[in-house]
């Protein structure tokens, strides 16, 4: 027989590594679009650049709030909310028709993105302790460590099939289906 612990570990897995991989899937699968976008947008290197500060910027301030918030108000609504703000951050992407606009989007990506990664460890930490929340955890680094190496292989993949909103497109459909699953998996752990 397995342990309770074991079938809630493998549940939450897959879906605390695909809320980690917000952040590192949302900067490197954009990289082989830069020039697309650049020529669509009228945009200079310097202003596709700034895509990238925008974007970091507001997701290291973000990840300061994100934990403080959750511990106030619940794990499980932080990450919904965070996950319904990126899913619309990326539709505002695709549909941007200037480098302002793109820039907004942008920084509204980057605040909703951490809060998979932040929130999934305090779930971690409240679900699990000593050997078992460290296979969790590095089950997640593992996952999460997938999306570097493969982001940047997908967009290069949808550059050259399709335009450059489909980047943002495939965001928005990844976002949607883990909030989906959020939705339906992710339970609250904070303690009471």
């Amino acid at each position: 027989m397995i342990p309770a612990n074991a079938v809630r570990r493998r549940r939450l897995a897959p879906l605390l590594g695909a809320l980690a991989m917000f952040g590192p899937f949302s900067i490197d699968t954009m990289f082989p679009a830069f020039p697309a976008i650049a020529a669509q947008l009228q945009a200079s290197p310097l202003a596709m650049q700034q895509t990238l500060s925008v974007y970091m910027i507001a997701y290291a301030l973000m990840s300061l709030l994100h934990g403080p918030v959750s511990d106030a108000l619940g794990r499980r609504p932080v990450i919904l909310v965070g996950v319904a703000a990126f899913v619309l951050a990326s539709i505002g992407c695709a549909l941007s028709t200037s480098i302002g606009e793109l820039l907004v989007f942008r920084a509204l990506q980057g605040m909703s993105a951490g809060a998979g990664l932040i929130v999934g460890r305090a779930i971690i930490r409240d679900c699990f302790e000593g050997a078992a929340a460290q296979r969790l955890m590095s089950t997640v680094s593992m996952i999460f460590g997938v999306a570097p190496a493969i982001a940047p292989i997908v967009g290069g993949w949808v550059v050259a099939f399709a335009r450059r909103p489909m980047i943002c497109r495939l965001l928005t459909l990844f976002a949607g289906l883990v909030r989906i699953a959020s939705q339906a998996q992710l339970p609250e752990t904070l303690p009471t």
